[in-house]
């Protein structure tokens, strides 16, 4: 018997920390990669990507593909869920890109396995992933092979179809570089046609930008549910393209403020990534840049300004990869940057980790929390590595990879009672996307956490930062509330789910439109809402010991009278016991496991799964027998 849920719990144990850091594990986790020097005619200098995503369903565990760069392979790094990694790619036949640069991970098919697409200076890749950790190259049949020079892959429904789309950004030497007359790189815009192949719609879609572009990125500036595109052109101009709902984009880069010229010079943007970092419900824009980045602040009413010498993070570096995080969970998106000069400019290396003050403005903290990784650097990605409640990041560089653990915060501690519970000063809520009307993965959701008058707004991106993209796991930072008000989903089918009084907990998987009391009209346009109010039936916490042997309990708390059920699994799936309480009064109550299984035998170590169910309360939470 195995199990499948809406909503689960991911746990992992960590010891107490001595020292707000951030820890470079890069070594012993196996991901550093440069063995070999690098070839300075494979065009390394130019960097390659990386993205993390849970790519085998295995649960909580993000793995990172990397491109290869300067005579090395692809690695693909699977999770092994003990601080450790390994490097597949050979076997999953995914290590062999010729001239990789950027990489995406999206589910193009819709089958609930995400494929890999790889950005080349000649064709691309698209790998089909085969749910088996294998994956097959389908780039001819699909149809995406266009061989210019790929840099970043941005990915979104444009048309509201329930398929993603692949927008690829197409680089090539401005004349002022050696080259007086280029060749035209024009980015391209596929259309997935929902049949395993897609057709290229560059010129009837107006976003065949013929810049010279690092990168791009998918997302709704105005707030109308529809993905717009930025584009990011090195040596300028930078273009915004209204996405005008009908399959047809609009060049709104004049009317929007979007300029070209930053105290006299071009910009020469690289990287961006959005974020809502003053939590005004709107999305803003941040901008790497040879010589000075830019933050665009989302106006509210189509139009942006620059704000990064008053914000404190008009970087000085030659930036590349940059990214929105919450990484001290305090419910306000920081920001990340990651610098390398180029042909020896002597601009600083130094990465920024820049804290948001909460009043507009950032402060640099990267020394202080050990985030710099002075190298020269240029991919990269975030996410929960080690799935221990804050976000992590891995940085590409031309000496080798670099594994910094987030360990600013020990999330799991003990209270007088001895029950292990989430008492960390700032928890945070992890939240995945499940599309059923929208595509399967969610991406261009746009999703609201409110915590009594207090609302953190984020939209499922996906291609971000530079030549790559991050987790597709949306982190919200709680500051140590217990509990929600609302999250509400507007996905790109124009469904709209609230869920209301919520009890914080780690994960949540929401699936489009599952739950619902009733439906009703919002607006003439058709778009729909669903709203669930939830009366809370029960609560489990974590179990105590844990790890534990041979025994543990497991507490949970009943708000009303209801029948309780409690199902452990293995690590695999299997049922290895069950417990039917059946009814019980309210109350704070604890079931025993004495580490046996339905025939009385012990089980063996390793990760268990325990499974609660109590009136409208299902809930799964890990925990570990060690022997």
């Amino acid at each position: 018997m195995r199990y499948s849920l809406i909503i689960f719990f991911c746990f992992c144990v960590v010891s107490p920390l001595l020292a707000e850091t951030f820890t470079d594990v890069s070594q012993a986790a196996g991901v550093h990669q440069r063995e070999i020097p690098v070839d300075e005619n494979s065009g390394a200098w130019m960097g390659p990507g990386a993205a993390a995503v849970d790519y085998d369903n295995d649960g909580c565990w993000l793995d990172i593909f990397v491109v290869g760069d300067g005579g090395l392979p692809n690695a693909l790094y699977h999770n092994n869920a003990d601080g450790t990694f390994t490097d597949i790619a050979a076997k999953a036949g995914v290590a062999d890109t010729p001239n990789g640069r950027g990489c995406v991970w999206f589910d193009y098919n819709n089958d609930g396995w995400r494929d890999l697409y790889v950005t080349c200076a000649g064709p691309n890749f698209l790998f089909m992933n085969n749910g088996d950790g294998t994956f097959t190259d389908v780039s001819e049949e699909a149809g995406v092979t266009d061989a210019q020079h790929g840099t970043s892959a941005s990915i979104a429904d444009y048309d509201h179809d329930g398929w993603l789309d692949i927008y690829v950004s197409n680089w090539g030497r401005p004349a002022s570089l050696l080259v007086f007359e280029p060749a035209p790189r024009i980015n391209v815009l596929y259309r997935n046609k929902g049949d395993g192949t897609f057709e290229e719609i560059t010129q009837a879609a107006g976003v065949a930008d013929d810049g010279i572009a690092w990168g791009a990125i998918f997302f709704d500036y105005n707030g109308d549910t529809w993905a717009d595109l930025f584009v990011a052109n090195d040596h300028g101009p930078d273009k915004l393209y209204r996405n005008r709902g009908d399959g047809t984009f609009e060049d709104v880069s004049e009317q929007s403020g979007i300029v070209t010229l930053i105290r006299g010079k071009p910009t020469g943007a690289m990287g961006l990534c959005v974020g809502d970092y003053d939590n005004d419900t709107d999305l803003d824009l941040f901008v790497t840049n040879y010589d000075e980045d830019l933050l665009w602040r989302n106006n509210g009413n189509g139009t942006f300004t620059n704000v990064a010498e008053a914000a404190g993070v008009a970087n000085v570096g030659v930036g590349w990869y940059a990214t929105f995080v919450d990484f001290d969970n305090d419910g306000y998106r920081d920001l990340y940057v990651v610098n390398g000069d180029v042909d020896n400019s002597q601009k600083t290396n130094r990465n920024r980790l820049y804290h948001n003050t909460k009043d507009g403005k950032f402060v640099d903290r990267s020394d202080e929390l050990n985030a710099t990784v002075d190298a020269v650097a240029r991919g990269a990605t975030s996410g929960d590595f080690d799935n221990d409640g804050d976000v992590d990041f891995f940085v590409v560089n031309n000496t080798g990879n670099t594994l910094l653990l987030n360990d600013l915060d020990p999330p799991w501690r003990s209270n007088e009672h001895a029950t292990r519970r989430n008492l960390a000063k700032h928890q945070r809520l992890q939240i995945r996307l499940r599309g059923t009307k929208s595509n399967r993965d969610g991406i261009g959701t746009r999703v609201a956490v409110r915590v009594k008058d207090f609302v953190q707004t984020q939209e499922l991106i996906c291609g971000t930062g530079f030549l790559g993209s991050d987790s597709l796991d949306l982190e919200f930072g709680l500051a140590g509330a217990s509990q929600i008000d609302s999250i509400t989903l507007t996905w790109p089918s124009g469904i709209i789910d609230t869920y209301e009084d919520i009890y914080a907990s780690d994960m949540f998987i929401f699936t489009e439109g599952e739950i619902q009391k009733f439906v009703v009209a919002v607006e003439p346009t058709g778009k729909q809402a669903t709203t669930w109010g939830r009366i809370k039936t029960a609560e489990v916490f974590q179990n105590y010991p844990n790890p534990f042997n041979p025994e543990t309990w497991i507490p949970y708390k009943l708000f009303e009278s209801s029948d309780v059920k409690f199902s452990i699994y293995s690590q695999s799936g299997d049922l290895v016991r069950e417990f039917k309480l059946e009814q019980q009064s309210r109350g704070e109550k604890k079931l025993y496991w004495d580490g046996k299984n339905a025939n009385g035998e012990t089980v063996a170590s390793g990760i268990y799964f325990y499974q609660f169910k109590a009136g409208n309360t299902q809930s799964v939470r890990k925990m570990w027998l060690m022997k």
